[in-house]
């Protein structure tokens, strides 16, 4: 077949762009929320072992995508971004972000790789419990949420024990090695920290920064702390209401309204049907408590959609369900692109091992209970635990430039675990963003030190007074906002 000669010169451009690349990248549009967000890249796919110890053995493509630098005079060490979850892709996650990257992005190519498991490099999906959406991460029933998991591993197309950290970090130097790239920068958001930092324990002359946005130290193991984070978290929403004079003359009882329609909607769930947030059409909806945990646990990690919960709250205090159910709806569409395989194959490799004795009585003090943690620990009694580098848990020592960024009220990572991982980490800085949550890449002057740190990556230089100045979003007193 003769191919264009336009076509011709892209195939060439996207393979010799970079010195020493050998992997064929090819125009590619990067999307993300059912489409709303689309990014032009160059993709590629790099086949690797599904076994890294058989390199002649089963092989799986990775789903690779480079931005290209915006500017002529390009930097030559690119910006890796990798996802949280465990379970998002990277590409989705930049599609979505890539606003937050634009300063660096103008002089450094964005380097992509879906972690295997996600996205476009053979995923691991959950028809199941992606049906489930908010439902299962705090299901009424333990033994339904380990049965439609149990029922995903005997689906999964590959063995879930080769989709752990440990084998992401060494796809991680493969696509390096593949685009011919010297060193790369990393950004990390959440899991995505652990990833980078894993990388640079492995590859240190191969890492010229880390960006460690919302971090997962490597000694920690994450889960026991979720429920009762969330509900330090949503307390101090309540908090920010009651010393809102508006807020607090609205909704002057709102802790007591949310244990009532907590208390109302695992009595008697609420049918609701409401217009889908993306396509319009009416949908019914089975309102239950779990749903509304749900709801209230993702909207918690941020003070900005925080804000909306008094106002969610006060609706549904009077029955009004319609605007919480279409919070779970939009909610569930996001969450619903994760990939649970994934997920499983590394929190029951990497994390629910090391628990150690879980406090039950004050998981059920939290709004959101022990289903969580029970869930997962009888799904990770069954599930093959998979490959895991040795001193995997040790804390990663490094002198390499690390940027840590902390929202002071993050329920997933607080800042209290940076300390976990600072002692080893010789030539850090930590900016905390008063009053926030769970990932600070887009809040305030954030994206402009990072672009600043990346550029110039000298901690002890790095002047983040702007991030001291951030303020938490004032909480609603209406559906149309707070009080002006």
């Amino acid at each position: 077949m003769r191919m264009p000669a336009a076509t011709l010169a892209t195939v060439f451009v996207a393979t010799f762009a970079w010195p020493a690349a050998t992997l064929l990248l090819l125009p590619c549009k990067l999307t993300a929320v059912g489409g709303r967000y689309e990014v032009s890249a160059r993709c590629g796919e790099l086949p690797v072992p599904l076994d890294p110890s058989q390199p002649d053995g089963e092989r799986l493509g990775l789903h690779v995508a480079v931005v290209p630098a915006l500017a002529e005079d390009s930097l030559p060490d690119p910006l890796v971004v990798i996802a949280g979850g465990p379970g998002d892709a990277a590409t989705r996650f930049y599609a979505a972000m890539a606003g937050a990257f634009t300063s660096v992005a103008r002089r450094r190519d964005i380097v992509l790789v879906d972690q295997r498991g996600t996205g476009q490099s053979a995923p691991l999906h959950c028809p199941g419990l992606d049906a489930e959406g908010l439902d299962w991460s705090v299901g009424d029933s333990v033994d339904e949420t380990v049965a439609l998991t149990l029922a995903c591993l005997d689906d999964l197309d590959h063995d879930p024990r080769f989709f752990t950290t440990s084998v992401a970090a060494q796809d991680l130097e493969l696509v390096r090695e593949a685009l011919g790239y010297a060193q790369f920068n990393i950004y990390g958001v959440s899991y995505g920290t652990r990833v980078a930092q894993h990388y640079l324990r492995r590859h240190p002359e191969r890492t010229r920064s880390l960006v460690l946005d919302g971090l997962v130290p490597a000694s920690v193991a994450l889960g026991p702390d979720t429920a009762l984070e969330s509900q330090v978290a949503l307390d101090a929403t309540w908090a920010r209401c009651e010393a809102n004079g508006s807020c607090n003359a609205a909704f002057p009882d709102i802790r007591a309204r949310f244990d009532a329609v907590m208390r109302r909607l695992g009595e008697a769930p609420a049918t609701v049907t409401v217009p889908h947030p993306a396509s319009g059409q009416p949908t019914p909806l089975v309102l239950t408590r779990t749903i509304a945990a749900g709801v209230v646990r993702l909207l918690v990690y941020s003070p900005q959609s925080a804000a909306m919960l008094p106002v969610l709250v006060n609706d549904a205090f009077e029955r009004r369900y319609d605007r919480l159910a279409a919070q779970a709806l939009m909610l569930a569409e996001g969450i619903g692109e994760l990939a649970y395989g994934l997920n499983f194959a590394v929190v029951c490799t990497e994390d629910v091992p090391f628990w150690g004795e879980v406090d039950l009585e004050a998981q059920r003090r939290t709004y959101m209970g022990t289903m969580f943690v029970e869930a997962l620990a009888q799904v990770c009694e069954r599930w093959p635990a998979g490959v895991m580098d040795e001193g995997f848990k040790a804390p990663v020592e490094s002198d390499v430039p690390v940027l840590i960024l902390s929202g002071e009220k993050d329920p997933i990572t607080p800042p209290r675990y940076v300390s976990l991982a600072t002692p080893f980490l010789a030539n850090h800085v930590e900016v905390v963003g008063p009053g926030q949550g769970h990932g600070m890449l887009a809040v305030g002057c954030v994206p402009h030190l990072v672009a600043e740190f990346v550029d110039a990556p000298e901690p002890s230089e790095l002047d983040s007074a702007c991030a001291e100045r951030i303020v938490p979003f004032p909480p609603f007193i209406s559906p149309l906002g707070p009080a002006p």
